[in-house]
């Protein structure tokens, strides 16, 4: 039986030594240009990538063991529609 894996967004700030996941209901291309618009606001350098698991508890397990010195700060705010 093939596992399907679901795409999550991951993004690392090395400065505060944290990091934040959002899971594949996320808009990509949106998540996107508001953290980059937020980072360039305050000044922050963010690494960006997207990585591959069974579920979210997955994907948090492997980022906690790679990241094991980094907070995890929870997902991205979600777009607010007005």
């Amino acid at each position: 039986m093939i596992e399907e894996k679901l795409l999550f967004h991951v993004a690392v700030d090395h400065a505060s030594k944290s990091f934040w996941v959002n899971g594949p209901d996320t808009d990509g291309i949106w998540l996107h240009y508001e953290m980059t618009r937020v980072a360039r606001q305050k000044g922050i350098k963010l690494r960006e990538f997207d990585m591959r698991a069974s579920s979210h508890e997955a994907a948090l397990f492997e980022l906690q063991s790679y990241l094991s010195d980094y907070s995890f700060l929870g997902s991205w705010p979600a777009k607010t529609t007005a």
